[in-house]
């Protein structure tokens, strides 16, 4: 691919907590706990759980802790998890001094832009993020800092839904609004209704575009470019991953690979990659 053609259209959108609404503590707890469930899904899409035996590892997005702490449960030499949102660090913080105390020295929780750590340059042994990249603005910039912080040879491991493009890719069904579902509404109807029916749903926030609503629209081969261009080496990558999907994922993985059709059916992305 060539290095210099792609350029992210959200690099110039920055994260900005407030167009967040942050679940209450009941929500959070159910939505922790299922997390720890579906954390043996998310490993089995990668054919199994990678060996963390002795590594550092950090998290971007890692949300309520759940899968930072299922691999801290595995032998980790340290897990560092990042996130933007400082309730949800809070919370995952908690969730690991009440209910998993035993590791509580491996692992820690920081909100903090991974651009801005940089205590660990060249000592992180595998990054992983989970339902995070769809969502990062400026994926040139932030594949780089990854880079910077992983060892030679060092992997980033990454599985991410659903893609803008897809069936329900606003995450939501923000288009038409709750709780009606039609695949593609928002495509049809435009970013201006996903971004209306977001600040109607949630009261108080005012976001003006998509990317606001933290969703960078990038398609698959966008992606892959970025991957390429930072200067990581695809070493697996499985589309439209059937593990506990729909049952309408096989007939979607079968239409991405008609041409024309690849960015309206990919809806996720499962992608080990090693620096080069």
């Amino acid at each position: 691919m060539n290095k210099e053609t792609f350029t992210d259209d959200s690099a110039n959108y920055k994260f900005d907590e407030k167009n967040f609404a942050v679940e209450d503590d009941s929500l959070s707890i159910k939505y922790f706990e299922e997390q720890i469930i579906d954390s043996q899904k998310y490993w089995r899409r990668f054919g199994g759980r990678p060996d963390f035996s002795g590594k550092v590892v950090l998290e971007i997005g890692c949300g309520h802790g759940a899968l930072s702490i299922d691999v801290a449960i595995s032998g980790v030499q340290q897990v560092i998890g990042l996130d933007l949102i400082a309730e949800r660090i809070t919370f995952a913080r908690r969730m690991v001094a009440e209910r998993f105390p035993n590791i509580a020295n491996k692992i820690e929780f920081h909100q903090l832009d991974i651009d801005d750590m940089t205590m660990l340059d060249g000592k992180v042994d595998v990054i992983i993020s989970k339902d995070t990249f769809e969502h990062i603005m400026g994926i040139d910039r932030v594949l780089g800092s990854i880079r910077r912080l992983l060892r030679e040879g060092g992997l980033l491991i990454t599985g991410f839904s659903p893609l803008y493009y897809s069936p329900f890719g606003d995450h939501g069904f923000h288009a038409i609004g709750q709780p009606i579902k039609l695949p593609w509404a928002h495509l049809i109807l435009g970013d201006a209704r996903v971004v209306a029916a977001y600040n109607n749903y949630h009261p108080g926030v005012k976001c003006h575009s998509v990317y606001e609503l933290g969703l960078n629209k990038l398609k698959r081969r966008e992606l892959l470019q970025a991957f390429d261009k930072a200067g990581f080496a695809i070493v697996s990558e499985t589309i439209n991953a059937l593990e506990g999907a729909s049952k309408l994922m096989p007939l979607l993985r079968l239409l991405s690979k008609v041409p024309g059709l690849e960015d309206y059916t990919t809806v996720n992305m499962y992608v080990i990659a090693r620096k080069t």
